[in-house]
């Protein structure tokens, strides 16, 4: 063959190849696919931190494969997002149980419960939970996280023993309600967003609030005591609606269950650090803890499990004898 012929026949091959390239990059980009994520609160506060390292980690390890966009409440409001993710029209949510209660009446043996996550999944209890989701949400149970961050009521002013909560409206959330009513406090349930203005103003003497965010969102200004032990422990919930975890690929399934094994592996430090942080920050604002004694988180347990009997006492029963100890 001539120099010529042999010249023509790999530029002929250059340009095959190059046509094969520029047909197969735009399918290769294509098969990404993106998952639309919610969380009930704004993406700046500290409870969103772990779905926030979740999904960045899904994002870094799943380039080419699998994506997450993650929204707060200004996309879906908070209490849409149960509906929303049931519905498939988020793909993943982020949610406490208390957000979902109407879909799940049992779902809040998760927050009530004084074992741990790990303890959980090896007594059953999260495969009881997990089923329930499942059954009355149509979710599959990523993950969880809040686990060894219990719940505390905080008062404006300091206190010497329980008596002196009573008579004092604190705002409060359904779950801790009748617990509240049995100190004698009057639990108001006003959304967090309106709690700085309601301390203020002293339209509410208090707040039931986690171990967590007091200071982000400025309530600290007003807090002079925390009621130790804490009650309850926390629960957020990441889970992902059955029919967009049914329709990944199992090379975009194993970038979801890989993530979620590394969150897990990084809560246990990620916690111990935001509670020295959030101690040491009330430390600093001049909140003193009261201590109530060692059967208060035992009487706020007991009531709501009570609550959970005259809901389903059969189901009741069963949760509380693997959620609690």
């Amino acid at each position: 063959m001539s120099n010529k012929g042999t010249k023509m026949k790999n530029i002929q091959k250059i340009i095959w190849a190059a046509s094969i390239s520029a047909l197969t990059l735009p399918t290769a980009a294509m098969a990404e696919k993106t998952l639309r994520a919610g969380i009930w609160i704004p993406t700046q506060l500290v409870w969103a931190e772990p779905t926030k390292m979740f999904v960045d980690h899904v994002n870094e390890t799943g380039k080419g494969i699998l994506q997450i966009t993650l929204t707060g409440p200004e996309g879906i409001p908070g209490a849409e997002q149960a509906n929303a993710v049931r519905n498939g029209l988020l793909d993943i949510a982020t949610l406490p149980p208390g957000l979902y209660k109407k879909e799940v009446p049992l779902a809040n043996a998760q927050d009530i419960s004084n074992i741990s996550v790990v303890e959980q999944k090896e007594n059953g209890a999260y495969a009881m939970i997990s089923d329930l989701l499942h059954e009355q949400l149509g979710v599959k149970l990523l993950a969880t996280y809040g686990d060894g961050i219990p719940f505390h009521a905080y008062v404006t002013k300091e206190i010497t023993s329980l008596d002196d909560l009573k008579g004092l409206r604190l705002r409060s959330s359904s779950i801790y309600n009748d617990f509240f009513e049995s100190l004698g406090i009057s639990p108001t349930n006003i959304p967090a967003a309106e709690t700085y203005t309601a301390l203020e103003r002293g339209v509410v003497s208090g707040v039931g609030w986690p171990a967590w965010g007091i200071g982000d969102l400025g309530w600290d200004e007003f807090i002079k005591t925390r009621i130790e032990p804490g009650y309850y422990n926390v629960a957020i919930n990441i889970m992902m609606n059955d029919n967009s975890w049914a329709n990944l690929t199992d090379e975009e399934r194993k970038v979801i269950e890989d993530s979620v094994a590394w969150l897990e592996a990084e809560l246990p430090a990620f916690v111990e650090a935001k509670n020295a942080e959030n101690t040491a920050a009330q430390d600093a604002a001049g909140i003193v803890a009261f201590d109530a004694g060692p059967d208060f988180a035992r009487q706020a347990e007991d009531i709501y499990w009570e609550e959970m009997m005259k809901i389903d006492g059969e189901g009741a029963a069963k949760l509380r004898a693997v959620f609690q100890k």
